[in-house]
C-alpha cells in the first residue's frame, strides 16, 4: 500500500510542463491543454498506466468478480443483449453506457481479458451506429415496457456518458477510430444545438452539460480544430448556469430545489469553461458554493444530503451513492 501512495503522489507531483501552448511532442493520449485553453496543473495518465496493488487491488478485484464485472448476467433486462446500445430493442437511454464506463477502466487497469472482451462489443456497435451527419446511438423510440427506458433516443445526455467511455478508450487503446468518431458527432452538435438545445428532449442534457464540455476540450487538446472552441462557448450557454446559481441564488438554502446528482455533475462546469474564459467569477462560484454548503445541505461526510431532491443536513437523512461517485469525479475533474 505504501508502494502505491508513493506512485500517486508522484503521479500528481508532475508538473504540467506542456500544459500551455501547443502540446506538440506529447503522448496523444494524454495531452495537456492548448491555447487558448489556459494551462492544466496536472496531467492524466492513459487508463491503465497505473497497476493497483495491495488493498487497491482487492478491491477492484472484488468489482471485477462481483456485480460491476457480471451485471450482464444480473440484470440482463438492461444490461444484456436487448440493450438499444447493441442494437437491441430495450433500453436507449444511459443506464448501458453507465455500466460501460465503470466497466471500461476497470478491464484495462486490471488488464482483464474477459472484460475487455465484455466491453468490445458496446463499443464495436457505437462506432457503427455513426451516421453521415455524425449522430450516433439508439435512433427509435418504442412503446413503454415495465422496467425500461425505451424512449427519448435521442437525447443528447446518453450521448455525454458514452463520450466519457469512447474518450477513456482511446486513453486506454489508442484507437484511431475514436478521433474521427468524435470529431464528427462535434460537428453534428454544432449544426443541430442551435435548434436542438442540450435541454430539448430532458433537463439532464442541460444540467449536465459539463460533461459533455469536457469531452470537447479533451478533443481538441489533441486535433486543435478552431470550431471545437465554437462549439464549446455554445455547449456552456446551453447549460443550466451553475455558476449564477452559485453566486446569486438561493438553491443551496432551500430542500428540494435542485436534483442532488445534477449538483454533483454541475459542481464542475464552472471550472471547466473557465479553461476558455478565464473570468475569475467561475472559480469564485465554486469556491462559494463549498461555503454555502457547509451551513445549510452539507454533512459531516464531506457530502450533502438528498434522496433525489437536496434536504437539509439532518443526521437522519442519508446522501445517494449517485452524488458521491459524481461529485468525486467532479473533484478530480477541477484539480
Amino acid at each position: 500500500m505504501r508502494h502505491l501512495i508513493a506512485i500517486l503522489i508522484s503521479v500528481f507531483l508532475i508538473p504540467g510542463t506542456h500544459s500551455q501552448g501547443s502540446n506538440s511532442g506529447q503522448p496523444p493520449n494524454y495531452p495537456g491543454n492548448r491555447a487558448p485553453l489556459t494551462g492544466k496543473t496536472y496531467i492524466e495518465l492513459p487508463v491503465g498506466a497505473i497497476r493497483p496493488q495491495g488493498w487497491l487491488k482487492e478491491q477492484l478485484n472484488r468489482m471485477r468478480t462481483g456485480m460491476t464485472g457480471h451485471l450482464d448476467s444480473i440484470y440482463p433486462q438492461v444490461a444484456g443483449q436487448r440493450n438499444g446500445w447493441l442494437g437491441g430493442d430495450g433500453d436507449v437511454w444511459e443506464r448501458g453506457p453507465y455500466w460501460i464506463d465503470g466497466l471500461l477502466p476497470l478491464a484495462y487497469i486490471m488488464n482483464d481479458a474477459e472484460l475487455k472482451k465484455k466491453v468490445q462489443p458496446w463499443i464495436e456497435w457505437t462506432l457503427a451506429s455513426q451516421k453521415p451527419n455524425g449522430y450516433f446511438g439508439p435512433d427509435t423510440d418504442r412503446e413503454p415496457e415495465e422496467g425500461l427506458q425505451r424512449n427519448n433516443a435521442h437525447d443528447w445526455w446518453p450521448k455525454m456518458v458514452m463520450l466519457k467511455v469512447m474518450q477513456q478508450y482511446y486513453s486506454a487503446t489508442g484507437d484511431k477510430r475514436i478521433i474521427p468518431f468524435m470529431t464528427k458527432y462535434f460537428n453534428y452538435q454544432l449544426k443541430e444545438l442551435p435548434n436542438h438545445p442540450l435541454g430539448n428532449w430532458t433537463f439532464w442534457g442541460e444540467q449536465r452539460g459539463g460533461d459533455n464540455l469536457m469531452m470537447v476540450y479533451w478533443l481538441y487538446n489533441i486535433t486543435g480544430d478552431p470550431f471545437l472552441l465554437e462549439l464549446g462557448e455554445l455547449i456552456h450557454k446551453q447549460t443550466f448556469n451553475w455558476t449564477d446559481v452559485f453566486l446569486h441564488q438561493d438553491h443551496l438554502s432551500r430542500q428540494h430545489s435542485l436534483h442532488c446528482v445534477n449538483l454533483g455533475q454541475g459542481f464542475k462546469e464552472p471550472v471547466i469553461y473557465f479553461q476558455q474564459n478565464q473570468n475569475p467569477e467561475l472559480l469564485e462560484a465554486v469556491k462559494k458554493a463549498v461555503r454555502d454548503m457547509r451551513n445549510t445541505i452539507g454533512l459531516p461526510i464531506g457530502l450533502w444530503a438528498g434522496d433525489e431532491l437536496l434536504r437539509f443536513g439532518n443526521p437522519v437523512q442519508g446522501s445517494e451513492l449517485c452524488t458521491a461517485v459524481e461529485m468525486m469525479y467532479s473533484l478530480e475533474s477541477i484539480l
